[in-house]
């Protein structure tokens, strides 16, 4: 798994397949389905289309498409890695059966044949990889759907970002980089992660470690917004105050761009709850490229859950429960 993490920059600059004479429209409403490694792509586009417009953006991570969304006539994007993904499948036959605009980001399998069909628009990414592996080239694909209406600079963003990453991992910030990640995995060690953002970048990345810890090192992690968990999860620290010391890790993902409150809330809970569970802080670097910024922090998670599995003597490849989970849902 290290080397797809360690490629996470060609992945950004790899250019992809498109369907002939693609084409992304404007449009004011978007709906994106996807769902674990694949739908994570589809939270970047999010967090790009709200940083600059006024276009509502909704994530559906689940089945199908109620009719009361499909009412709206949103446009459609359908993320699934494999294709295959039995979510994102019925959600597309709902948008055909709606009649609404859609396209597809796959490697092959169902939905690329179904875009096929329906001469619908697809950005087509290189298969042979887990999902989670190929973060890089999910999110290169979803930066196509970029709404028309914007300054198509979020392709070269990408290319930008990902020669960031290469050159960060050949010149002499590899060994920090490196040394970081693998320190905060001893600090983890075998405890539950508990991981907090400050900033709808920093959320973001933090759901990525969490599913990188949970899939790579097969460990137990829980996110959370702050100063949302300062509204009710701050209390939890003050029960059973010696098991908290002992089995959880409390990461704080730190930004430039934190509300000057949010960071003296940062500093606060420190404080407060600093004695009862053991904190890490990781400073994100602060560039004008979004997406240079958000590598950063996932490469660094990534190399985190990678390290953990290897302290944990753990499969980082292994999906045994969730095929198996995959074979009892089809009877």
């Amino acid at each position: 798994m290290i080397e797809h993490v360690l490629d996470l920059g060609n992945q950004l600059k790899k250019e992809l397949e498109t369907s002939t004479d693609f084409v992304n429209d404007s449009y004011n409403d978007l709906l994106i389905v996807g769902m674990g490694g694949s739908g994570v792509a589809g939270d970047v586009l999010k967090l790009i289309l709200n940083e600059t417009t006024q276009i509502n953006v909704e994530v559906r991570k689940a089945y199908g498409i109620p009719e009361v969304i499909a009412d709206r006539r949103p446009k459609c994007l359908f993320i699934s890695y494999s294709g295959n993904t039995e979510e994102t499948v019925e959600a597309v036959s709902d948008a055909i059966k709606y009649k609404l605009d859609w396209s597809v980001i796959s490697s092959g399998g169902q939905l690329l044949e179904l875009a096929t069909e329906h001469r619908r628009p697809f950005v087509k990414v290189p298969p042979g990889l887990q999902p989670r592996a190929a973060f890089g080239l999910m999110t290169k694909a979803a930066m196509h759907y970029v709404s028309s209406d914007i300054d198509g600079k979020y392709l070269e963003m990408c290319n930008q970002a990902g020669d960031y990453l290469n050159e960060t991992l050949t010149n002499q910030l590899e060994k920090e980089l490196l040394s970081q990640a693998l320190q905060i995995s001893k600090e983890i060690s075998s405890k539950t992660s508990v991981i907090y953002g400050g900033t709808p970048l920093t959320y973001l990345v933090a759901q990525r470690w969490k599913t990188q810890i949970n899939e790579n090192a097969k460990s137990k992690a829980f996110v959370g917004y702050m100063p949302e968990v300062h509204h009710n999860e701050i209390l939890s620290w003050e029960a059973n105050k010696e098991g908290s010391k002992n089995n959880y890790q409390l990461l704080f993902l730190r930004s430039s761009e934190e509300n000057s409150q949010i960071s003296k809330r940062f500093e606060l809970t420190k404080e407060i709850i600093g004695d009862k569970v053991d904190i890490s802080e990781i400073e994100n670097i602060s560039s004008k490229n979004i997406i240079s910024n958000l590598f950063h922090l996932t490469l660094l998670g990534d190399l985190v859950s990678v390290y953990m599995a290897d302290n944990l003597k753990i499969d980082p490849y292994d999906i045994t429960s969730i095929e198996k989970l995959k074979k009892l849902l089809k009877g």
